[in-house]
């Protein structure tokens, strides 16, 4: 009969652990997105220079802007695996890796597709990416908190080889359509 209430104490903690987990989860992504919401178009540049130390610091490995795959593979790969969020983690805030890894990924575009940084009207900003045919709008902050909670293995690399060949994607559903 003991064992009864010793299995029944086990599934509790284990209901209990869950809960706060998910509470958890839900808290920090939160002030993940209320900070989103705060950055503006003087951040980016610190943020993405930030980035790029930490990456060099703490994996002894190089982003650049003008080196497109490379940076894209290493991205992915380190969102992926999660290293991040401990190598950019502060104190009051487990999820400060969205607003320097956002900040370069956004940049990353910027630089390859000629977008251009947007406040957006929701708060924080957007990069519009121009096509042949009017513009497409993106949110690289918003991606990297995204790709942490519900992305699979390999999203970012995907989206971000995506954001270089949307005019032909664009075109080719024009053309479907």
């Amino acid at each position: 009969m003991m064992w009864i209430w010793i299995l029944l104490a086990l599934i509790a903690l284990l209901v209990l652990a869950f809960a706060w987990g998910i509470r958890s989860l839900r808290r920090s992504s939160g002030q993940a997105a209320r900070e989103i919401g705060k950055v503006v178009l003087a951040d980016v540049e610190r943020l993405s220079e930030e980035c790029q130390h930490v990456v060099k610091a703490s994996f002894g490995e190089v982003l650049s802007l003008d080196e497109f795959e490379g940076s894209a593979v290493l991205l992915s790969r380190r969102v992926d695996d999660g290293s991040f969020k401990k190598a950019f983690a502060k104190d009051e805030f487990w999820w400060y890796y969205v607003l320097p890894v956002g900040a370069f990924v956004g940049e990353l575009l910027r630089v390859h597709t000629g977008g251009q940084w947007q406040p957006s009207p929701e708060g924080g900003l957007e990069l519009r990416i121009p096509l042949k045919e009017g513009e497409s709008i993106t949110y690289p902050f918003d991606k990297i908190l995204k790709q942490d909670t519900m992305g699979g293995k390999g999203d970012l690399y995907t989206y971000l080889k995506a954001a270089l060949q949307l005019d032909a994607i664009v075109v080719q559903n024009n053309v479907a359509a």
